[in-house]
């Protein structure tokens, strides 16, 4: 992996990215459908992936990163560098641009899941390739330390421990923050990975949590 500063246009150019605050309105009204958000007062901090490989990668990241900032109960406290990084599961597509991003938010998990997914479709995310392409994927990582296990969502991610592509960027911005299950922090987590090489060892699936959540793993987790 390496630090992407200037990333060339890749793969057929998608439909021209919405203005930001087009965009914004959109995924929130979506969003807002079928009930009102429910009010949450508490601010908690939220971890989030975020990976392109369609069109101007770089452009992608930094309308997602905007959407963010613009939206009302978002703060982006900070952000990675971009990050250029090999495909997984399908390996004959373009390389990504990944990078992380840390927010504090009053939105539930919930919501912040549909606020997300209506940013990629906005952005112009095709789902219709399992491990497919994308212009942008959004991911929640960690929300504070809160173990979620749902049809929908699963906090903290499942397979993140095992991407160098999500830790690398992560581990920019939060070296210290601790795994609310595997009790590492992200620095170690990545030095772990990063000393496995081609060896992929995993970790013990009967620590505390872990099968709750490895329970919710959805079979279609995409690139994950």
């Amino acid at each position: 992996m390496k630090k992407k500063k200037k990333a060339k246009k890749t793969g057929k150019a998608p439909k021209k990215p919405l203005k930001a605050k087009k965009a914004q309105k959109k995924a929130v009204k979506k969003t807002a459908k079928p009930a009102k958000r429910a009010k949450q007062t508490e601010f908690k901090t939220v971890y989030i992936s975020l990976g392109s490989n369609v069109g101007d990668r770089e452009e992608y990241i930094e309308q997602a990163i905007t959407l963010l900032r613009e939206t009302p109960g978002i703060k982006v406290i900070r952000r990675s560098s971009n990050f250029e990084t090999q495909p997984q599961g399908r390996k004959n597509q373009p390389l990504f641009i990944n990078a992380a991003v840390e927010i504090s938010t009053n939105y539930s998990p919930q919501d912040l899941l549909l606020l997300l997914q209506g940013f990629e479709d906005t952005l112009g995310r095709d789902r219709s390739i399992e491990w497919g392409p994308r212009t942008i994927d959004m991911d929640i990582l960690l929300y504070a330390n809160e173990l979620i296990s749902e049809d929908s969502l699963t906090v903290p991610h499942p397979l993140m421990h095992e991407r160098l592509f999500v830790l690398e960027p992560l581990k920019e911005i939060a070296p210290n923050v601790v795994h609310p299950i595997l009790e590492r922090t992200i620095k170690e987590l990545y030095n772990d990975k990063k000393a496995e090489g081609i060896t992929s060892e995993k970790y013990d699936e009967e620590l505390p949590g872990f099968r709750e959540v490895k329970r919710g793993i959805a079979d279609d987790y995409e690139r994950w």
